[in-house]
């Protein structure tokens, strides 16, 4: 029996249907849930049919090695790019007041294979970088920014969850 549905660990990160340009040290995808337990007197320990699920948040952490300046305002929520045509061509980067309606990208994707050739496709809706701007400017390294997008709900269906993982092929 050959192991065909072991999920591989390189693929490709997008943001906003974009891929990104280089990454290095892959990333992680996580769903953080957090559970109630309904306890009552004599219980020894969780009781099956009084356990609720208070939360669940999804994530997808990507490693970037390469910075694009046109990237920046979808990588990090109230940051604005200016751009002036040169020469040379310069690229300022900046803080907004608030978050908008754009710092929202409508997809994040990993897109990879299984061992056995099926596709892997998890996606984050309506994704943010919740994360603080922080880059370790190291002597003799590269820049890697860690970018955490979080996956946000839909005020109309707040009980569905913003994320899915599909196997196709």
């Amino acid at each position: 029996m050959v192991p065909n549905d072991i999920v591989l660990g390189d693929g490709v990160f997008a943001v906003g249907g974009v891929n990104i340009a280089l990454t290095r040290g892959g990333g992680q995808f996580l769903v953080e849930r957090e559970y109630r337990r309904i306890q009552a007197d004599g219980d020894y320990g969780p009781v099956k049919g009084r356990i609720r699920k208070i939360s669940s948040v999804a994530k997808l952490v990507m490693n970037a090695l390469e910075i694009l300046p046109a990237s920046l305002p979808k990588f990090y929520p109230s940051v604005r790019n200016t751009n002036a045509a040169g020469p040379p061509i310069t690229d300022t980067i900046t803080g907004k007041v608030d978050i908008e309606t754009a710092d929202y990208n409508t997809t994040v994707t990993w897109t990879g294979k299984t061992k056995g050739g099926r596709n892997v496709v998890i996606t984050l809706d309506n994704a943010i970088n919740l994360e603080n701007i922080d880059w370790a400017l190291t002597d003799k390294d590269e820049l890697v920014p860690q970018l955490t997008f979080t996956a946000t709900y839909d005020e109309t269906t707040r009980t569905t969850e913003p994320w899915k993982i599909v196997f196709s092929g």
